[in-house]
């Protein structure tokens, strides 16, 4: 009956799908919902795919056709909402853009892309956080998402701070691409550190802010 009622509303594209391939769209889509809910209540960590699988109305087997580690449950949740939110964070600078005119308005273009970072980190700070450090680990399916977010991210910084320089308020004689892979290497340190030093998620930003302020400013002219 789930299956039936998820199928009535399907998308056009999927319209054209066979209806195995619906199917296992559909229990694709329950197993993220599934996880989604778990790791919000109760955390990546203590979260088992058993429970995951009981959630979404499958066996334990058939979770594993679909993911082959927890970790990739990481990859489906947090993986694809990071996605989203830069999708709207670059969305944003472009609209943001035109209005361009002192040096104050390309700092406050780069807070604002950490800013969104940092509050996307604040709705869910321990499973950001297990996703940026199992993101590290050499061969991680998570690691070359998370690598492509983060490349996303300087890509988008390194471009205001050119832009910045083309208009005369960005040093010259610094490399803006090196200066953005900072700023966003300092999001991430801070993103690890904040459980390790027992940090509030409510203050993420602040402490964030001061770190980038002593990287950007310095290398604006007026």
């Amino acid at each position: 009956m789930m299956e039936t009622m998820a199928l009535a509303n399907e998308s056009p594209e999927e319209a054209g799908l066979g209806l195995r391939e619906r199917s296992r769209l559909e229990r694709l889509r329950r197993i993220r919902a599934a996880a989604e809910e778990l790791f919000n209540e109760r955390g990546y960590e203590q979260t088992t795919t058993k429970e995951v699988a009981e959630r979404a109305g499958v066996g334990e087997a058939t979770l594993f056709r679909y993911v082959t580690t927890k970790h990739e449950l990481l990859l489906l949740t947090i993986g694809e909402n990071m996605n989203q939110a830069i999708d709207s964070i670059e969305a944003a600078d472009l609209h943001t853009a035109p209005s361009s005119r002192t040096a104050a308005d390309y700092i406050a273009r780069v807070y604002a892309v950490f800013e969104e970072r940092a509050k996307f980190f604040g709705a869910d700070p321990e499973n950001v956080t297990s996703y940026l450090h199992y993101g590290f680990r050499a061969g991680s399916q998570l690691g070359a998402q998370s690598v492509a977010q983060g490349d996303r991210i300087i890509n988008l910084v390194s471009s205001i701070l050119d832009s910045a320089a083309d208009s005369g308020f960005f040093s010259p004689d610094v490399e803006s691409r090196v200066v953005a892979q900072n700023c966003n290497g300092t999001y991430i340190h801070e993103v690890l550190r904040s459980p390790v030093r027992q940090f509030s998620a409510d203050d993420f930003w602040e402490r964030l802010q001061k770190r980038l302020s002593v990287q950007i400013e310095p290398l604006f002219t007026p």
